[in-house]
C-alpha cells in the first residue's frame, strides 16, 4: 500500500484530498502546514507528497525545496496544488515539483495524477 502524504491548511480541502485517496486504498497521512508536514514527511517516508502552495508557517515552495535537500526525501515525487494560478505552479516544477493540480480540488483528476507519479516512482525503482 503506497503511503500519501498531503500538507493542505484548509479543513475542507485536506478533507476532501485524504477521503478521495484513502478510498482509493492509499495510506494517508495529513499535516495542516509545511512545517508539519516536513517534519512529517522525514518520520513517515511516503511514497508521495501533496503539497498546497499558499500556507502560513511555511508555504509549499519552502516544503518542495526542503525535500529536494534531503538525502532521504529527494526523489519522493511531488504533487502540488494552489489557487494561485500557472505562474506559482511553473515556479514550483522548477524548484522540482513533478506535478500540479488546480484549485479547487478535482477528486478524480487528483487521483489520476497521483496514480499517475506513484506508477512512476515504481518504474524507477525497479530501472
Amino acid at each position: 500500500m503506497s503511503r500519501i502524504l498531503v500538507i493542505e491548511d484548509d479543513d475542507f480541502e485536506r478533507e476532501l484530498m485524504s477521503t478521495t485517496l484513502e478510498n482509493s486504498g492509499y495510506e494517508v497521512t495529513v499535516a495542516a502546514d509545511g512545517v508539519r508536514g516536513y517534519d512529517t514527511a522525514l518520520f513517515v517516508k511516503p511514497d508521495l507528497i501533496v503539497t498546497d502552495i499558499g500556507m502560513p508557517a511555511a508555504d509549499g515552495i519552502h516544503v518542495v525545496r526542503r525535500v529536494r535537500d534531503t538525502e532521504s526525501l529527494k526523489k519522493t515525487p511531488i504533487l502540488v496544488t494552489t489557487a494561485f494560478g500557472d505562474g506559482c505552479a511553473t515556479f514550483s516544477l522548477q524548484l522540482g515539483a513533478n506535478a500540479f493540480e488546480p484549485k479547487p480540488i478535482d477528486p478524480q483528476s487528483l487521483l489520476a495524477t497521483a496514480r499517475r507519479l506513484l506508477a512512476e516512482r515504481e518504474t524507477m525503482k525497479a530501472a
